[in-house]
Protein backbone atom coordinates (compact mmCIF):
# COMPACT_ATOMS: atom_id res chain seq x y z
CA UNK A 1 0.00 0.00 0.00
CA UNK A 2 3.07 2.07 0.63
CA UNK A 3 4.38 2.19 -3.25
CA UNK A 4 4.97 5.29 -4.62
CA UNK A 5 6.31 6.21 -8.65
CA UNK A 6 6.86 9.83 -9.91
CA UNK A 7 7.51 9.05 -13.47
CA UNK A 8 8.55 11.04 -16.36
CA UNK A 9 5.34 11.25 -18.02
CA UNK A 10 3.69 13.54 -15.42
CA UNK A 11 2.01 13.13 -12.14
CA UNK A 12 2.36 10.75 -9.33
CA UNK A 13 1.27 7.56 -8.16
CA UNK A 14 0.76 6.13 -4.74
CA UNK A 15 -0.46 2.42 -3.53
CA UNK A 16 0.11 -0.40 -5.91
CA UNK A 17 -3.19 -0.44 -7.75
CA UNK A 18 -2.44 2.72 -8.70
CA UNK A 19 1.21 2.12 -9.52
CA UNK A 20 0.49 -1.03 -11.12
CA UNK A 21 -2.21 1.15 -13.59
CA UNK A 22 0.80 3.76 -14.38
CA UNK A 23 3.32 0.86 -15.37
CA UNK A 24 0.46 -1.00 -17.81
CA UNK A 25 -0.09 2.40 -19.42
CA UNK A 26 3.72 2.90 -19.83
CA UNK A 27 4.50 -0.54 -21.01
CA UNK A 28 1.85 0.00 -23.65
CA UNK A 29 3.54 3.16 -24.91
CA UNK A 30 6.50 0.98 -26.39
CA UNK A 31 6.02 -0.75 -29.84
CA UNK A 32 9.30 -2.07 -30.09
CA UNK A 33 12.91 -1.89 -28.83
CA UNK A 34 16.45 -2.62 -27.62
CA UNK A 35 17.23 -3.42 -23.73
CA UNK A 36 17.01 -0.85 -21.47
CA UNK A 37 21.06 0.46 -20.23
CA UNK A 38 21.79 1.48 -16.77
CA UNK A 39 24.86 3.64 -15.77
CA UNK A 40 24.65 3.11 -11.65
CA UNK A 41 25.99 6.36 -10.30
CA UNK A 42 25.15 5.07 -6.34
CA UNK A 43 24.15 2.40 -4.31
CA UNK A 44 23.48 2.22 -0.69
CA UNK A 45 22.23 -0.67 1.24
CA UNK A 46 21.08 -1.19 4.89
CA UNK A 47 19.48 -4.07 6.95
CA UNK A 48 16.18 -3.18 5.31
CA UNK A 49 16.25 -1.02 2.78
CA UNK A 50 18.26 -0.34 0.05
CA UNK A 51 18.61 2.65 -3.01
CA UNK A 52 20.07 2.89 -6.30
CA UNK A 53 20.67 6.16 -8.50
CA UNK A 54 20.79 5.83 -11.97
CA UNK A 55 21.18 6.78 -15.71
CA UNK A 56 18.51 4.67 -17.56
CA UNK A 57 18.84 4.74 -21.25
CA UNK A 58 16.26 3.81 -23.99
CA UNK A 59 16.20 2.75 -27.75
CA UNK A 60 12.79 2.59 -28.41
CA UNK A 61 10.05 3.27 -31.03
CA UNK A 62 7.28 4.43 -29.40
CA UNK A 63 3.37 4.05 -30.51
CA UNK A 64 2.62 6.71 -32.55
CA UNK A 65 5.93 7.00 -34.04
CA UNK A 66 7.21 5.81 -36.70
CA UNK A 67 11.54 5.36 -36.32
CA UNK A 68 13.18 4.48 -32.94
CA UNK A 69 14.67 7.62 -30.94
CA UNK A 70 16.96 7.37 -27.80
CA UNK A 71 16.48 8.72 -24.41
CA UNK A 72 18.20 8.97 -20.97
CA UNK A 73 16.46 9.65 -17.20
CA UNK A 74 17.96 9.65 -14.14
CA UNK A 75 15.95 7.60 -11.65
CA UNK A 76 16.45 6.26 -8.05
CA UNK A 77 14.58 2.98 -7.30
CA UNK A 78 14.24 2.73 -3.12
CA UNK A 79 13.58 -1.31 -2.04
CA UNK A 80 12.68 -2.56 1.19
CA UNK A 81 13.52 -5.92 2.02
CA UNK A 82 10.53 -8.07 2.67
CA UNK A 83 10.61 -11.92 3.92
CA UNK A 84 14.33 -12.28 2.53
CA UNK A 85 13.68 -10.69 -0.83
CA UNK A 86 14.32 -7.17 -2.19
CA UNK A 87 10.93 -5.48 -2.97
CA UNK A 88 10.74 -1.67 -5.05
CA UNK A 89 8.64 0.19 -3.17
CA UNK A 90 9.40 3.79 -4.87
CA UNK A 91 10.59 4.91 -8.27
CA UNK A 92 11.46 8.27 -9.24
CA UNK A 93 12.33 9.10 -12.67
CA UNK A 94 12.79 12.03 -15.56
CA UNK A 95 14.21 12.95 -18.32
CA UNK A 96 18.00 13.39 -18.10
CA UNK A 97 18.75 16.91 -18.97
CA UNK A 98 21.44 19.28 -19.20
CA UNK A 99 22.01 21.69 -15.97
CA UNK A 100 19.81 24.94 -16.66
CA UNK A 101 19.11 28.16 -14.50
CA UNK A 102 15.20 27.74 -13.14
CA UNK A 103 14.24 30.92 -14.14
CA UNK A 104 14.67 30.26 -17.80
CA UNK A 105 11.89 27.82 -17.64
CA UNK A 106 9.49 29.89 -15.68
CA UNK A 107 7.14 31.96 -17.23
Amino acid sequence: DDATAVLGWGGYDRGWEQVCQRWEWAAGQFKSGAPVTYENLSTVITAELAYTTDVETFRVQLDGMDTPTQWSNRVTHIFRLESGEWRLVHRHGNRLERQYRPSGRLS
